[in-house]
């Protein structure tokens, strides 16, 4: 298995980092909890980016990544803010963040 440009370990990596940051930071507080769920993707970032240079397909699968989720992202911190007032609206918008660019970058480098 090749680790540079693998955009799936970076997504299940930023999938996975997403997952754990609610409950991270719920336990550890708002800078260790951040930085604890950030290593997963830091990790997956140094392992498929460092001396890689995306070619022009991946670059367009990867804006098209961003533009799906940032969309994904707005409406869940809308039902999250209407209809779960209880939630840390900031915690679930930094792990929502991670879990939908994960998800949608693993079905767009999936079906492309």
């Amino acid at each position: 298995m090749k680790l540079k440009g693998n955009y799936y370990l970076f997504f299940t990596l930023q999938l996975v980092s997403g997952i754990i940051a609610y409950p991270l930071m719920v336990k550890f507080g708002l800078f260790l909890g951040i930085f604890l769920s950030f290593l997963p993707f830091l990790a997956g970032l140094i392992t498929t980016h460092v001396n890689y240079k995306p070619d022009e397909r991946d670059m367009q699968l990867i804006h098209k990544t961003d533009s799906f989720h940032s969309i994904l992202v707005m409406v869940a911190m809308a039902i999250i803010y209407l209809y779960f007032p209880s939630i840390n609206w900031f915690f679930a918008l930094f792990a929502g963040i991670s879990i939908f660019r994960g998800v949608t970058g693993l079905i767009i480098f999936a079906t492309n």
